[in-house]
Order: structure tokens, then sequence, then C-alpha cells
């Protein structure tokens, strides 16, 4: 038997061994070459879509769900304007003694809290500064900068304006501004911190801007605070701050 006649006896026989388990296989003989295909299966096969072939590893997703509105945004609260300090309020409160702020000056550009207070209690023999509060101008004390007495902190009497029955001194919290004004007037910083010391007193005390006086008016002895101080433009200041927390507390109230 030659070469031909044993290729073609191979290919007899894998045709015979194949249809027994699959009549779908094919053989082609090219020369000396046999090529057998066998098609998938032995069943006729469907044919095959790419929309068949599943799209997502590890099975489907779970079904979309309607989209929700984003949650509205908070409403930020304006805080409201502050017209007082925490260093300004006493530990234990604040009195119901006071019914009015008498201003003063130092009569020195050189004076400080503690100088005067050293004045007040060995040269002149009171048990304290006699100012609630003083505020410096930049000297001897930082310009601007609200000293709080022992007096205010104790809630004591002052010692800075006597008249008849002593009035000025049982019920009015006397604030000293530091500098010689009659000399000159008194720093921007001093007077935008008057405005607020002196807001934070009547709002905290029920005190009117009708009362907040000078030493000079009261006694009509005295220039003090100086013949350069003039309280207009304190109370110009206070009256905006009252407006601008006012303002603020409106837009609080709108945004609750």
């Amino acid at each position: 038997m030659n070469r031909r006649s044993r290729t073609i006896n191979r290919f007899d026989h894998g045709r015979s061994v194949g249809a027994a388990h699959c009549r779908g296989a094919r053989g082609i003989v090219a020369g000396s070459l046999t090529l057998v295909f066998l098609s998938v299966g032995c069943a006729p096969q469907k044919e095959v879509r790419v929309a068949d072939f599943e799209p997502y590893v590890g099975g489907r997703p779970d079904p979309l769900r309607p989209l929700q509105p984003p949650p509205p945004r908070p409403v930020a609260k304006r805080q409201a304007a502050s017209t007082g300090d925490a260093a300004w309020m006493p530990r234990g409160g604040i009195t119901n003694r006071w019914d009015c702020v008498v201003v003063h000056h130092s009569g020195s550009d050189r004076s400080t809290p503690q100088g005067m207070r050293e004045w007040h209690m060995r040269g002149r023999g009171w048990d304290e500064l006699g100012y609630h509060f003083v505020i410096g101008n930049g000297g001897g004390y930082p310009d601007g900068q609200v000293f709080v007495g022992n007096r205010w902190v104790r809630q004591m009497h002052g010692a800075h304006c006597k008249t008849p029955g002593n009035h000025y001194n049982e019920h009015g919290i006397g604030i000293c501004l530091i500098g010689d004004l009659d000399a000159h007037g008194p720093s921007r910083k001093q007077v935008a911190a008057l405005a607020r010391l002196a807001s934070f007193l009547t709002q905290q005390c029920g005190i009117p801007q009708s009362k907040i006086l000078t030493h000079g008016g009261i006694t009509h002895k005295t220039a003090c605070p100086g013949r350069n101080f003039s309280l207009g433009p304190v109370l110009r200041q206070m009256s905006i701050r009252s407006a601008d927390a006012a303002e603020a507390q409106e837009e609080m109230e709108l945004a609750e």
C-alpha cells in the first residue's frame, strides 16, 4: 500500500469513528494532508449573538432606583454682633445697683491703671482704684484696651464723682480714659472701646443712653473728661452697633 492509500484509509477510519459519536464531522483531503473540522457539540448549534453575552461580571446589579432630590443645604446662621466681652462680666453677675455711666479722663498721658490705683490707695487713703474701668491710650497702657478694676469685679461702689447724697458713686459706673484730654482728644481706639464698653453696660444693666454722663456734666465744677472730649462720637458708634445687632438678630430669626 502506498503512502496515499494509507492516508485515505486513516481518514476513512477517523470518519467512521467520528460519525459514531457525532455526525457533524467533516474531512477534507488536500494532497497528503487530511484536515478534520468538528462542529461544536453533536447537535446543531444556535447562532450566538453579541446581545446574548452577559455584560456584567458577577451577575447583573440591582435595578436602578429613582433619583432622590438632594437634601436642602442648611442655612448658615449669622451670629449676632457681640456688644460685650466675657472679661467684663463679673463671676458673680452684675447687681441691680447701677443706673448711669460716668466718663472721666486721667489728666496725664503717662497714667497707668496700676499707677492710679497706687495713688488712690496710698495717696488718698481709698480702699481701691476709684474707677470701675480704665481705657488705655497707648502710652503706659495699650491703646483702646480696657482695664477692669476690682470695684467692678466685686460690684463695689465707685470713688470718682462726689456729689451731695453720693448718688453717682453709689450707682454710677466710673470709666476713665487715660490722657490729658484738655490738650488733645482721645484716640480713635479709645472712642471705639468706650462705645463698645458703654453698649455692654447699658445692655446688661438696663441703662438708657441718656444716662451716659461726664464728670463735669454732673458737677459743673470741672472740665473732666477734658475740653476735647465729646460724647457725640461715642453715642453715634453705639447707635450703629445697636442697629447692626438688631439686623443680625432679625436675620437669625428669619433663618430659623
